[in-house]
């Protein structure tokens, strides 16, 4: 079991400057806690480097501090129920085994905050990617890479698996091998390393993720595909096919006629009627620079046919968060990771929001006062507006360093901005929603101590 401690997101600075002023104080730096050995350690220092939270109103709820070394990338995952349960998957250092890592579950209820089960999912090589989605009775999906280690080229775990269950008890299928029906010897390759899962009205799994080599062909680990598949959630065990969203295109003799670079940061949602749509970045001439081939980018199944339109190139892109609208328009935050120039002048690290309505992309950027915009999180307020949870790396000369949780939401006719938590490097891995009665929620990871933190008003 976890604990959970409360405290107030509120400045203190002026606490602390009055003191040094009137007793003549010097700071000086502390130790920081360290794991206490589980997967789920309860976080038990501080550091001195620790910034106060900065916003006003914002209460903070420390979750739990992972069993984390300089390897790992936890890769935070949060799935809202929609009525009281909140679950989350997670990746720690493995404890059965030096090199690897363990997928964690664990859920707890709003609002009272009464803790479920933390439990290991399963242990595999990578920390890669995680998605996480609610099936069949809102039981807990998760998906990775895992599964058979290829016979040729590096020795890893190379499918798309997806667990389904909670606290000790899963049940693991696979859900694509990268099939590669032109190569007659190796027929399996790379695939998962991008995933991302969601489930319909009927329980299936929806699940996108990049394929990258097949057999021991190297050559898609510059130009991945991005593949698809549907998963039965009353037969999970069944073999469903995998389809190409978008991709490498080959001759009759299986070589490359034209190679792209696509998948990177998808992000699969549902639309209006249940059919999937991936946002990811694409580079459909990586070979060339072509900056009207390379930017965000949407993919949509309607029937057996999938169709794809950019909306907006020219642009690298860090980072992707997609949702509905109460509308049932699709709308997408993003984080431009590249410089680019447009009529109202040059803009780079910054965050955009777009949303689609009567077939057009409107897009406005939401935040470029700082190099800001990774880990965005979308949801919709109870009025319907926008509102996005997003990281603050630096200002954009690069001399303040920020590192910090920040939230926008949108008033109608702007974006108001604010800072929820400046302690520490805090911002990773965010996930916002919005519950029943209006209150926002923000999970946010902080790499300054290892830890899980939910921050709600």
């Amino acid at each position: 079991m976890f604990r959970i401690k409360i405290q107030k997101a509120e400045n203190r600075w002026s606490f602390f400057i009055c003191m040094l002023i009137c007793l003549g104080l010097s700071l000086t730096g502390c130790g920081g806690g360290g794991s206490d050995g589980t997967a789920g350690a309860q976080n038990s220092g501080s550091t001195s480097q620790n910034k106060e939270a900065t916003s006003d109103g914002w209460e903070k709820r420390e979750i739990m501090q992972l069993n984390a070394s300089g390897m790992l990338i936890p890769n935070v995952q949060t799935a809202y129920d929609g009525e009281s349960t909140v679950h989350m998957a997670y990746f720690t250092d493995s404890l059965n085994d030096s090199s690897g890592f363990t997928v964690n579950h664990v859920s707890f209820t709003l609002p009272d905050m009464t803790e479920g089960i933390p439990g290991e999912v399963i242990d595999i090589d990578n920390c890669r990617t995680l998605g996480l989605t609610l099936g069949t009775g809102k039981t807990p999906v998760v998906v990775y890479q895992g599964g058979q280690i290829r016979e040729c080229g590096a020795e890893q775990q190379s499918d798309v698996m997806m667990n389904t269950g909670s606290a000790n008890t899963w049940t693991e299928v696979t859900a694509g091998i990268g099939y590669v029906e032109r190569n007659p010897v190796f027929q399996d390759g790379l695939a998962g390393r991008r995933v991302t899962a969601a489930a319909d009205s009927n329980g299936d799994i929806h699940v996108a993720y990049q394929f990258f080599y097949e057999g021991c062909d190297a050559m898609n680990f510059n130009y991945p595909d991005l593949l698809y598949v549907r998963k039965q959630g009353s037969n999970p065990e069944a073999e469903a096919a995998e389809e190409t969203v978008e991709g490498n295109i080959y001759n009759p003799n299986g070589t490359a006629s034209a190679q792209n670079n696509v998948g990177e940061h998808a992000r699969l949602i549902l639309d209006q009627d249940q059919d999937p749509a991936i946002f990811y970045y694409a580079d459909l001439s990586p070979n060339n620079s072509d900056p009207d081939q390379k930017g965000l980018r949407v993919a949509r199944k309607k029937g057996e046919t999938w169709t794809h339109e950019w909306i907006e190139i020219g642009i690298q892109v860090g980072a992707i968060s997609a949702a509905l609208d109460r509308n049932g328009n699709l709308a997408v935050a993003y984080y431009v990771e590249s410089e680019y120039t447009d009529s109202l002048g040059s803009h780079e690290k910054l965050l955009k929001y777009a949303v689609q309505r009567n077939s057009v992309w409107n897009k406005m950027i939401v935040d470029e006062s700082v190099q800001c915009g990774n880990f965005c999180s979308l949801s919709f307020a109870a009025d319907g507006n926008p509102a996005i949870a997003y990281y603050a790396m630096q200002n954009h000369s690069g001399s303040t360093s920020l590192q910090d949780l920040k939230y926008a939401s949108y008033n109608g006719s702007a974006w108001d901005i604010e800072t929820v938590s400046s302690e520490g490097d805090i911002g990773h891995d965010n996930s916002l929603w919005f519950d029943q009665t209006g209150t926002a929620y923000i999970c946010s990871y902080s790499e300054t101590l290892h830890t899980i933190f939910l921050f709600y008003r």
